[in-house]
């Protein structure tokens, strides 16, 4: 049968067998803490070492084989002076300053907008500030809150930049009625003048547009020299104090007047004040193609094919 070995103590033994056995346990541990010691003790030396003569201690880098590169890793570059630091901070601002203002809509669009509010400082003269570090004199207000002033005008010259190209983008989608409303909000503050010029040449274009598909609106006439073919006349036979509303169009038409349709319009909504006969007219031909009769406070549509 297998099984695990047993070894028999004699009795009255069971204390030596014990103690022997703790006794080589309590010698391995000492053996361990004494070579822990020994290796935190070296290490502390020479950290200890490096850091008075101030050299990097080389750290080993561990490659894809998983084996320890004795090659030291690069030591960093010596760290740039304050008056370096200072330097290159101001001739930054200076340089991004000059091409702030390069931007045609600087003027009439960052100085005013709601993002240079935030910040709530003058900009510094980053020049001047430049010209006296490189002539070896102390800058005044060239540290400090000026400094900050600076970064700051410039992070929100490129946030006002983001919102403008956005914005003015989308304004060509907006309504008339839309784009009203956006120029007396908080928003308008920073958006170039150019943007709501282009937003309204586009609804007059597209106005244009419209009319030039729909045609002339309707018109009324005292006097009718000449008909055109094509068009479509409306004359209404009632009283003097009588008037037919032409919805829509703002047109009242009286017993003294003609009613000129273009032939883009195919249908009208009449609204008669009184008792009155509508006579519908094609070009010039004498007779009235169609005849409708109204009653005070009625409202009726007249519809013909296009031509």
């Amino acid at each position: 049968m297998c099984g695990r070995s047993t070894v028999e103590i004699p009795p009255g033994d069971e204390k030596k067998a014990f103690a022997s056995v703790g006794g080589g346990f309590a010698h391995r541990l000492q053996g361990t803490l004494r070579k822990v010691f020994w290796f935190g003790l070296a290490t502390t030396v020479v950290w200890g070492i490096a850091h008075v003569h101030g050299q990097p201690i080389p750290v080993p880098e561990i490659h894809s084989t998983g084996v320890p590169s004795s090659t030291p890793s690069p030591s960093p570059s010596p760290p740039m002076s304050d008056s370096e630091s200072l330097r290159e901070r101001w001739a930054l601002l200076a340089q991004k300053f000059r091409d702030m203002e390069a931007n045609p809509d600087h003027a009439t669009g960052f100085l005013v907008s709601k993002e240079l509010r935030i910040c709530q400082c003058t900009r510094p003269d980053a020049w001047a500030i430049l010209r006296a570090l490189d002539g070896g004199r102390q800058a005044e207000g060239g540290t400090g809150e000026e400094l900050r002033c600076g970064f700051c005008i410039l992070q929100k010259y490129v946030q006002w930049q983001e919102r403008v190209s956005q914005q003015c983008a989308l304004m060509l989608l907006l309504s008339p009625f839309e784009l009203e409303r956006l120029e007396k909000s908080d928003d308008a503050h920073g958006l170039p003048k150019h943007c709501f010029v282009r937003a309204r040449e586009k609804h007059k274009a597209e106005a244009r547009a419209k009319a030039e598909k729909e045609g002339p609106p309707p018109r009324l006439w005292n006097v009718l020299e000449k008909r055109k073919e094509a068009y479509r006349y409306i004359r209404m036979v009632a009283g003097e104090a009588c008037t037919v509303s032409i919805e829509g169009t703002g047109l009242q038409l009286s017993s003294k007047e003609w009613l000129e349709v273009p032939p883009s319009i195919t249908q009208l909504k009449l609204k008669s004040a009184c008792q009155a006969t509508i006579e519908v007219f094609r070009g010039e031909k004498a007779e009235f193609e169609q005849l409708e009769h109204l009653f005070p406070g009625e409202s009726r549509f007249l519809w013909w094919e296009r031509n």
